[in-house]
Formats: C-alpha cells, sequence, structure tokens
C-alpha cells in the first residue's frame, strides 16, 4: 500500500470519527438543555446537585472532544483496551480539575465504547457487547454505582453493556424515532427500564421504583398528547427532597440521541 493510500485511509477514518464525536457531544449537550428533568442539571436549575450548576455541566461538555480525539489517536496507533482506559480515566481527571466534579464520568465510558464499537466494528452493539466483555474481564475501582449494585443485586451499567445497551437500542432510540420532536418520550422509556444505580445509591429501591414509575407515567402522558411540564417541575421538587437523581438515565438519552445519527 503506497502512502498515498495510507493518507486517504487515515482521512476517510478521521472524517468518520470525528463526525461520530461530534454526535456524541452534541447528544451530551441535548440531554444538559432538556428543560425540565427531575432531580437533573438544566436550564431551570442543578435537580439534586447541589455541587453542580449549568455552566460547570456546559464546561464539562465542552471537554468531551479533547476525549474522543484521544481515543482517535489511540485507534490510529493500534491501542488497546488499556490504552483506551487510560485515556477514559484522563478525561475523568480533567473535568474533575476543571469542574470540580466526576460530571459527566458515566457519559466518558458510554460514549468511548460507542465510538470505538462504530470504529473497530461492523455492528455497533456487536461491539459494544464485545468491547465490555473485555473491559468488564479486569477488575475495576470501586465506586457509587459498583457498591449499589453489590448492596441491591442489581446488573446496572455492567448488565447494560454487555448485554448490547438494551436501554438505548430497544428504548431510547426507538422512542427517538416514534416522538423525534419529543425528547422526554425517550427518557421517559430509558426511566421506565434503566437500573440507574445512582438512583439506587441516593435512595435505594424505593428511589428506584420512583424513577421507573415516572417513566411510566410520563410515557403515558406524551402518548395520550398531554402537555407533562408542570408535572416534570413538580417531581423535580419532590426528587430534591429526596435528593433522588437519574444520572444513569440521563446518559443513556444522551447516548440515544446521538447513535441514532449513525446506524
Amino acid at each position: 500500500m503506497t502512502i498515498a493510500t495510507l493518507s486517504r485511509k487515515r482521512n476517510v477514518f478521521l472524517k468518520d470519527f470525528r463526525g461520530l464525536a461530534q454526535a456524541l457531544t452534541e447528544g451530551a449537550m441535548l440531554e444538559l438543555t432538556l428543560t425540565p428533568k427531575p432531580g437533573l442539571v438544566d436550564c431551570f436549575d442543578s435537580g439534586s446537585h447541589t455541587d453542580l450548576s449549568f455552566g460547570i455541566m456546559e464546561t464539562s461538555v465542552n471537554l468531551l472532544p479533547a476525549y474522543f480525539e484521544e481515543l482517535g489517536n489511540c485507534c490510529l496507533a493500534g491501542g488497546g483496551i488499556k490504552d483506551f482506559r487510560s485515556a477514559g480515566l484522563a478525561a475523568e481527571r480533567r473535568m474533575l480539575q476543571a469542574c470540580g466534579s466526576n460530571t459527566h464520568k458515566g457519559y466518558i465510558f458510554l460514549s468511548g465504547l460507542a465510538l470505538l464499537s462504530h470504529i473497530m466494528y461492523a455492528d455497533v452493539r456487536s461491539g459494544i457487547k464485545e468491547l465490555s466483555a473485555e473491559f468488564f474481564s479486569s477488575s475495576l475501582p470501586q465506586s457509587n454505582g459498583s457498591q449499589a449494585r453489590r448492596d441491591y443485586g442489581t446488573g446496572g451499567i455492567i448488565s447494560e453493556c454487555l448485554n448490547g445497551l438494551p436501554s438505548v437500542f430497544d428504548a431510547g432510540i426507538p422512542a427517538l424515532k416514534a416522538m423525534p420532536d419529543k425528547p422526554h418520550y425517550a427518557l421517559a422509556c430509558i426511566m421506565e427500564r434503566a437500573e440507574d444505580s445512582t438512583s439506587l445509591h441516593r435512595c435505594g429501591e424505593a428511589g428506584l421504583e420512583t424513577v421507573r414509575s415516572d417513566g411510566k407515567l410520563l410515557k403515558i402522558m406524551l402518548e395520550n398528547g398531554q402537555n407533562p411540564e408542570n408535572w416534570l417541575f413538580s417531581r423535580n421538587e419532590y426528587y430534591k427532597k429526596m435528593n433522588l437523581t437519574m444520572g444513569g438515565c440521563a446518559d443513556l438519552l444522551a447516548l440515544s440521541s446521538a447513535i441514532i445519527k449513525i446506524i
């Protein structure tokens, strides 16, 4: 293969990669600006996250492209899981330094997984399963999510990834296709089924059940043509009193909004 051919292949790779990276960044911004969202940071308030604000989360979103660029360089250099993990940890450190919190920690992992799967495999969902199996084959650092999974015997995001993100491909994306102008509908469908470890960590099984039942009710309201805005604002106040949030659902919505553009 000539140097010119290699250069063309590299340019095609970078164009495809950067297009997806842009979609993933836009997905995170769509989730952030979707208002109102119970317990989550949005244009109205910080929900149950007293340490966060819209401005902080916007800064966090704007740091994502640097992470995606690093993943692209890893791919071009023929890197493996160890290199991809190092890129993710570096992105977490940048966000912690810039934002004072882990902000999009979950989305760093999920978006990186989707990005690599799209580049490395013919089928994104199959790639997510295979890469997840490799990633989770080694021990993982302790986190609030891992503690919640142990305490409540749930699979959480690990099960989601190993099964090819059903909350994205079987709930979020079909909902966005059904109601493309109502992203709250996709959020509702994700809330209804996801095992959100942030909800479990904050409020136990009662918290997760609240998120799921609210997702079901929101879904019905939207299917019946009702405007759920006042109800969502009311639920946000309730979530704040409970200290309940659903960061996992937020990440899955952001990812659904991105992946639908490439499949």
